[in-house]
């Protein structure tokens, strides 16, 4: 009977064993550059971009094709009724003689010559169209490597904060053993005892719960990048010994901004847009230029009496010149539309230079801060540790209270957390520093 109930137990230790590796998930390590390669690869937001991209490509292609000769080939095939004559007085005279079918076959190409500047600056148009979509492709990249790098981040933290709580567990059940031998021994009560167990069981809860952020973290992560969902990410702990170079003052840092800054490059194309449409709008008001060269092929004789029966093939070359009169009564008003856009994207470039420094000063306050921050906690750690040392040595002579050394392991605890937290931050703030000037 004890061999079989081996046997039993073994077994069952076999099945939990097999159940905890099936349970637990596969790891892979993720790199930075991996982040940014497969999060740009698969956004939608980016693919849209990538497709505007390639429309404007496409609009400049067609904008300068009409530089191009104008050519166009008709014919018409019909059917051809039987003329009636008729008199004066709307009496049958008589039906004549004509051809069934009727043919007419033209070729014709026009080449413009002149239009007044309205070509030429269409091209600039789309150019101007071009690099607005590549600008905005610019801007979705670097909002997307914002968002990847603060999940990056999160991850990181969710991992320390997991093995923070899995040393304060080891501690918690090592100082757990400690008070139950002084428990056995007399030397405290059980409420000791309890209150320790109370906080073993807080200490497992925090780690399953940080466990469950790395799995949903994960799993964003995961779909962002087209991965398997399966799979637990580890971010690269290299990722946080960035060099970040605050060498720069802020002035430029702003500077930069206002050169490099997606959004600010916006605004002057739109600028350069608006007086763009001021040149189109002027070229309304010239005359335009074209060569036209044409031939025709066709029966019957056109303009003869009676009609005959044969082929003809002509052509011709023509000049043509043609201005639109009534556009003199709209320039007034064109113009001043077209001079009034310009101002207004001139005060929406100022507005956002405006902006600008605003949103860099605050970035360059902030990581200033997130560096200072670490600096203050790394303090607070040392602090934190040594004085939960000496009352941990304290309670175990039965110099304080257990309620002094939970305190100070909370201390530590509380100190290690901020400090990780502060040390992703200040990479968080770092890289929107960067985005801000334009540089990630």
């Amino acid at each position: 009977m004890i061999k079989i109930s081996n046997k039993i137990t073994s077994l069952w230790l076999l099945l939990l064993i097999i159940f905890i590796f099936s349970e637990a998930k596969a790891q892979y390590k993720l790199s930075v550059e991996e982040l940014f390669e497969k999060g740009i690869e698969h956004s939608i937001v980016i693919q849209s971009t990538y497709l505007k991209v390639e429309i404007a490509n496409d609009k400049n292609s067609l904008a300068k094709n009409k530089r191009l000769p104008d050519v166009a080939v008709t014919g018409q095939f019909g059917y051809v009724g039987t003329p009636t004559i008729f008199d004066k007085d709307l009496s049958f005279v008589k039906h004549t003689s004509a051809p069934d079918w009727r043919q007419n076959y033209q070729l014709s190409a026009v080449q413009p010559l002149y239009e007044g500047g309205r070509i030429n600056n269409n091209i600039k148009r789309s150019e101007l169209e071009q690099e607005l979509a590549q600008l905005s492709l610019t801007q979705d990249k670097a909002n997307l490597k914002i968002w990847l790098v603060g999940k990056y981040l999160d991850l990181y933290n969710l991992y320390r904060q997991r093995a923070i709580y899995s040393i304060n567990i080891d501690e918690a059940k090592r100082r757990l053993q400690d008070i139950r031998k002084m428990r056995e021994e007399g030397m405290i009560t059980s409420n000791d005892v309890l209150r320790s167990e109370i906080e073993l069981t807080n200490f497992d809860l925090s780690y399953q719960e940080t466990t469950n952020g790395i799995t949903l973290v994960c799993q964003q992560l995961a779909i962002a990048l087209g991965m398997d969902e399966d799979l637990l990410y580890e971010p690269d702990s290299a990722f946080l010994n960035l060099k970040m170079n605050m060498d720069e003052g802020i002035d430029n840092y702003i500077e930069t901004a206002y050169h490099d800054y997606p959004e600010m490059r916006i605004a002057k194309t739109n600028i350069a847009l608006a007086k763009n449409n001021l040149d189109i709008t002027k070229a309304d008001f010239r005359p335009s230029l074209s060569l036209q060269f044409g031939n025709t092929f066709q029966r019957p004789l056109p303009n003869t009496s009676p009609v005959q029966d044969l082929f003809i093939d002509s052509w011709g070359v023509t000049l043509n010149l043609s201005y639109k009169i009534s556009s003199l009564f709209d320039r007034k008003h064109s113009l001043s539309v077209a001079k009034t856009q310009i101002s207004l994207q001139q005060l929406e470039e100022e507005q956002q230079k405006q902006n600008i420094r605003g949103i860099v000063k605050s970035a360059y306050l902030k990581h200033k801060e997130a560096l200072m921050r670490i600096k203050a906690l790394e303090t607070s750690v040392e602090q934190a540790n040594e004085n939960y040392r000496i009352v941990n040595k304290k309670y175990f002579n039965q110099l304080s209270i257990l309620t002094d050394l939970l305190d100070a392991n909370a201390m530590q605890l509380d100190a290690e957390l901020q400090l990780t937290a502060a040390r992703t931050n200040a990479v968080y703030t770092y890289y929107q520093l960067l985005n801000v000037c334009g540089r990630l």
